[in-house]
Order: structure tokens, then C-alpha cells, then sequence
């Protein structure tokens, strides 16, 4: 994830509809290098939920969505930018995305320059797990089609799977970071994904979603309303090192109203 301090800004800019406030997390914040039973008597004595703590510092798994979000040939876009343009155009971006993230209850847990992780679950979200499905899907289908005909579109990548929050106790940069074989399965199929498409593993629990059919979709918290007609892909075989499952599909949206 970004640093706690990011973090703040991050929601404090684009808001957030997620369980996780800002003042949990600025408590976070101050009682870091502090022990994890030392921070949680500073959450009950502010009076503040600690389920939060159950995974940052009890390293609960947590199942998670994941969604890698990425401008599609980035480089080829931007190579002939001055900084100060390539500066603006990404902080467009930020400023288009992330509030997609938000609306859908998600958080975002990595940035590295046009890539954009963004996760969907515990201890940011306490849905069922179709739950989190729907959103990330609502989600991805809103960028995607937002962005769909502009000089930012994206493909995105969709994986889910446990992972554990590892406290990063560098000094002066208090993070917790997401570990798990999920999210090398994650980069790798981002890797392979397509263009205004949201890329998955056949084997996924997506693929049998209701809403993961062929058909047209409304962006949502935007105007004017626009819509996209996404297509699923048949079986595409793939070559991803350190990963088990050799297809994957795209469900791509095919064309804008």
C-alpha cells in the first residue's frame, strides 16, 4: 500500500466509501513503531473500531479483489513528453481514476506511475465475496469505459485471492504492504491483458458472475451517462511464469454509446 501519509492524502482528496477512516488511519499514523497492543488501547480509548487491527497488526488473511489498472502502451503515449507534460497527464489520470476506486468502496494499494492496484475487501470492505465481485466489476467497467476513445485508456487486470498485510517498520516510512501468491498472479496477468478490456483467469469465480455476460453497461456517478457493450472473449492460452493456470479471457467493451 502507500505509506499511512499518502494514504490520508489520497482519501482526503478524491474521498473515500470505504469502512477505513481517515482519523483510524492517522492514528495508525502516530502509534506506529508502538506495539500492537499498545496501538490497539490508543484506538479504544479514542473510541475507535480496532477490527482494522486484526489485519495490520494480527496478520489476519484477508480474501481479497484485486484490480491492476494500466494505461495501455504508456510508454509509446508519452514518449516524446517534456516532464512537466507527462506530469499533468498523469495527474489527470489520477484525478479520473482513483475517484472510480472510491466511489466502488475500493482502496488503493499501489502506484507506480500509470499502474494502479486497487483492492476490494477486508479490513477496507466487509462484503461477501459476490459482493466484492460486483464492485470491482462496476468498478473496472466504469473506467474503462470512461476513459474508452481517449488518450488514457486502460486494460485492467481482475484476480482475487488471500493475501496478509506485512508491517514495513523502515524507518520514517510506515507502511503495510499486501504479500501473497495472488498478487504475483495478479502482475503476471496484467502482463497479458488487453486494451479496454478487464482480463481474468478462466478459472476465476468471475466468469460465472451474472453481471460478467455479453451486454451493455452504464457508467454510473457520471455525466453525461455514458455506456460501453463488452463481449467475453473465448479461451486465450497464456505463458505466465510462476503461475498454474495456463487460459485466461477478456471481456472487452467493444464500442461506446
Amino acid at each position: 500500500m502507500p505509506n499511512i501519509t499518502q494514504l490520508i492524502a489520497l482519501k482526503e482528496k478524491y474521498g473515500s466509501k470505504n469502512s477505513v477512516s481517515n482519523l483510524q488511519l492517522k492514528s495508525l499514523n502516530e502509534n506506529f513503531r508502538f506495539s500492537a497492543d499498545q496501538i490497539k488501547n490508543s484506538f479504544s480509548y479514542q473510541g475507535l473500531d480496532t477490527r482494522i487491527l486484526n489485519f495490520f497488526e494480527s496478520q489476519a488473511s484477508a480474501d481479497l479483489l484485486f484490480l491492476f489498472i494500466d494505461i495501455t502502451a504508456f510508454s509509446q503515449k508519452c514518449k516524446n513528453l517534456t516532464n512537466s507534460q507527462l506530469a499533468i497527464y498523469l495527474d489527470k489520470y489520477y484525478d479520473l481514476v482513483i475517484p472510480i476506486i472510491y466511489a466502488h468502496g475500493g482502496e488503493v494499494e499501489k502506484i507506480m506511475g500509470d499502474g494502479i492496484i486497487a483492492i476490494f475487501g477486508q479490513p477496507f470492505l466487509t462484503d461477501s465475496k459476490d459482493v466484492l465481485f460486483s464492485k470491482a466489476d462496476k468498478c473496472a467497467k466504469d473506467i474503462i469505459v470512461l476513459l474508452r476513445g481517449t488518450e488514457r485508456e486502460v486494460k485492467v487486470a481482475l484476480h482475487d485471492g488471500s493475501v496478509m498485510y506485512y508491517k514495513n517498520k523502515t524507518l520514517n516510512y510506515p507502511e503495510y504492504t499486501v504479500i501473497g501468491k495472488s498478487l504475483t498472479e495478479l502482475y503476471r496477468l496484467e502482463s497479458v491483458a488487453m486494451n479496454n478490456s478487464i482480463s481474468y483467469y478462466h478459472v476465476s469465480q468471475y466468469d460465472n458472475k451474472e453481471f460478467c455476460k455479453e451486454g451493455a453497461f452504464c457508467i454510473t456517478n457520471h455525466s453525461p451517462s455514458k455506456c460501453g457493450y463488452f463481449n467475453k472473449s473465448s479461451i486465450v492460452q497464456v505463458n505466465l511464469q510462476g503461475v498454474e493456470w495456463s487460459f485466461i479471457k477478456h471481456y472487452t467493451c467493444t464500442y461506446n454509446t
